[in-house]
């Protein structure tokens, strides 16, 4: 069985997707592993990436990491990333921004409620259950529906960003760290956009390994990873990925993405509406 790597998630743009590989391909060359470096690039399902065999450093949405840990799949921690942006003050952790168009001109999240709010998919921590908590005490508060519409799924940061810039939708919720890296290495992609809102922060996504790959190649990836800052090589590569650096994860973090997911449905929210 090969091995297969793929920092999908994070490819926001041709420089960004160099830059992972340039990192990825390093840590695995260190390793001594062979290794195919994949896109499964969208309109492909992310989630049937993370059911394949033979994954070796593979980016996953850390709520759906813990429920597969949680019903017994064959997943793995690697190792927790840590962007290098200040405002994640050198944790692993991420939150997601509510966007909307400049032009609306409103000043709170309240302003944008009757109006039409899309959603990426429902398996999404940064795409739907973060916003989903942040949004469940507003629906709480005003015991009603707050959108006059809840479009979705559409599939990918990016696709949500079309659709609000070409009027299908009016606000959304996104991966703030996907959004760091646009402003990194693409910023006219969010021209005419703007950051409503922010959920509160929570652990990130993660690289994972299928649990089934071997002891000795899983210790020497993992120590590839943790030691990347330690040379001036590995020192650029992180560099120009935006990441400060890798660490060990800890595992008990993820498990407050599932009480997130219980706090909606106990302020009766299961769906964006």
């Amino acid at each position: 069985m090969g091995l297969i790597a793929s920092t999908r998630m994070y490819d926001v743009c041709p420089s960004a997707k160099n830059a992972w590989a340039g990192l990825l391909q390093y840590a695995l060359n260190k390793a001594d592993l062979q290794v195919e470096v994949i896109d499964h690039a969208w309109p492909k399902p992310i989630s049937d990436l993370w059911s394949r065999p033979g994954l070796c450093a593979v980016f996953m949405c850390g709520w759906p990491f813990i429920r597969a840990l949680a019903a017994g799949l064959e997943v793995r921690p690697l190792v927790g990333v840590i962007p290098a942006w200040p405002a994640y003050g050198g944790l692993a952790r991420y939150r997601s921004e509510f966007l909307i168009r400049e032009s609306e001109g409103w000043g709170r999240l309240e302003d944008s409620f009757g109006s039409r709010y899309g959603w990426m998919v429902k398996d999404s921590q940064s795409g739907w259950n973060a916003p989903r908590m942040h949004l469940s005490s507003y629906a709480a508060k005003y015991g009603r529906a707050l959108f006059a519409e809840s479009r979705g799924p559409y599939g990918n940061p990016l696709g949500l960003i079309n659709a609000l810039t070409s009027h299908e939708i009016d606000i959304t919720a996104i991966d703030g760290w996907y959004l760091d890296l646009i402003r990194s290495h693409c910023p006219e992609v969010l021209a005419g956009i703007q950051t409503m809102d922010f959920t509160e922060w929570t652990p990130n996504p993660l690289l994972i390994v299928s649990a089934t790959l071997d002891e000795d190649k899983y210790q020497g990836l993992l120590m590839a990873f943790l030691d990347m800052d330690k040379d001036l090589y590995g020192k650029e590569l992180l560099k120009r990925a935006n990441v400060l650096r890798f660490q060990n994860v800890d595992v008990e973090k993820y498990f407050s993405l599932i009480d997130m997911e219980k706090r909606a449905l106990a302020n009766n929210y299961p769906e964006i509406a």
